[in-house]
């Protein structure tokens, strides 16, 4: 059995642990799937760098939102034909929110998707959640790192099929910080975020308001995701079957795609102007961490993590990011000519940290433009950490995560 490090396996739990614990799959049936496109057939750096827009409240001025989740086409990369996918109000990933820290807001989900499921050969009736007495299209939407109330956390199994809605109230009673939205139905997770729901939230207060960090079109959200397409442009997730229908299914215990989307886009690039610019990177895959770095060798430096501010910039290299896990960065291309082209890379491994498998050594690219206007930002060299309150230690406990991929290995 892998050793994991204590950091290691509070990142990754504290991560994205209902889409990883989910991706623990089985496939109740075989399927025949089209072959997935070859990867490098689609040409890197080809589309630029979108950007999510912003949530708009359905009372002008107001707190209350309504969102509806939808199915619907995307182009995803210009060489490959639309995809079908799900998003919140149909766009992938889904608009971010911004709002104000002690400001509350109420959001109401509403599902207006098939009752057909986008990746219906990758269910499993098998596992808990996804019993064939719940239809297969069922969704809830989790606020990531949000402080909520039981009754507004997305809890797994308060899911709710098509025509159905929920209305979650966010009391934004914290720090400022980089959070995300995500589908959390139990059973069912990993294929629903796979799908395309998935967006940022936003918190800003009056203390970030005070930082002269790089803002506006110089303030960056990058949502990094694998994924994995069929030839005709359709999701491809594996099912986990065997190719004899009376062969006991294999476990999928994790996830990992072969081609690389930022804010929904395949290898894109982004055009920068020689000055600072503030990143929030989410890793918003199911199973696979990322070790960033710039090719150029420069540093960058971190100021923020899921809870908010570090009480200090740290300068790094490489940025270690596992899934659901959120990093504010400041990187700085001034100095740098136009037309210097700088790739965003990762060298880790899959499934981390010592696998085999797949590893896609590229994630985007940055081009160097003209400076179009002066850059007075600057990196504080102290910002306003608020650390975790002290508790009195508890009696301790030792747990072991357990991997098994059959009941039989489990009893051995």
């Amino acid at each position: 059995m892998r050793r994991l490090t204590r950091r290691t396996f509070l990142v990754a739990v504290g991560g994205l642990v209902a889409v990883v614990a989910s991706g623990l799959v089985l496939s109740k049936y075989s399927f025949r799937q089209p072959a997935p496109v070859e990867p490098r057939r689609l040409t890197k750096y080809l589309d630029p760098l979108p950007f999510p827009s912003v949530m708009q409240p359905t009372e002008l001025g107001g707190t209350y939102y309504e969102v509806e989740m939808t199915q619907f086409t995307q182009k995803l990369h210009s060489q490959l034909p639309p995809t079908t996918l799900w998003g919140y109000n149909s766009t992938y990933p889904g608009p971010t929110f911004v709002v104000r820290s002690g400001t509350p807001i109420r959001v109401k989900w509403i599902s207006r998707l098939p009752t057909d499921h986008l990746l219906a050969a990758s269910i499993d009736h098998t596992i808990h959640g996804a019993e064939t007495r719940n239809p297969d299209v069922r969704n809830v939407v989790h606020l990531h790192g949000g402080v909520v109330s039981p009754g507004s956390d997305g809890y797994p199994e308060d899911w709710f099929a098509p025509g159905g809605s929920r209305t979650y109230r966010y009391p934004n009673e914290q720090q400022a910080a980089t959070l995300w939205y995500h589908d959390h139905a139990l059973g069912i997770t990993r294929l629903n975020v796979v799908a395309g729901l998935a967006g940022f939230y936003l918190i800003r207060d009056s203390m970030e308001d005070g930082l002269n960090l790089p803002k506006g079109q110089y303030e960056i959200p990058l949502l990094i995701q694998d994924r994995t397409f069929n030839a005709d442009g359709s999701l491809s997730y594996p099912t986990g079957g065997q190719d004899d229908p009376e062969t006991p299914p294999i476990w999928m215990p994790e996830f990992f795609g072969d081609t690389i989307l930022v804010n929904g886009k395949v290898w894109p690039f982004l055009e920068v102007e020689p000055r600072k610019y503030r990143f929030r990177f989410l890793n918003g895959s199911n199973s696979r961490f990322y070790r960033l770095s710039l090719d150029s060798g420069q540093s960058f430096r971190q100021i923020g993590t899921d809870g908010g501010f570090l009480s200090s910039p740290v300068q790094l290299k490489k940025l270690l990011i596992a899934p659901g896990e959120r990093a504010d960065v400041i990187v700085d291309f001034t100095g740098l000519s136009p037309g210097t082209q700088i790739l965003l890379t990762n060298d880790a491994k899959a499934p981390f940290p010592d696998g085999d498998a797949l590893v896609i050594p590229e994630i985007m690219q940055f081009r160097v433009i003209p400076l179009t206007q002066p850059d007075n930002s600057t990196i504080p060299t102290t910002m306003p950490f608020v650390p975790l309150a002290q508790t009195p230690a508890m009696p301790v406990r030792e747990l072991t995560l357990n991997e098994y991929k059959s009941k039989q290995d489990k009893t051995q």
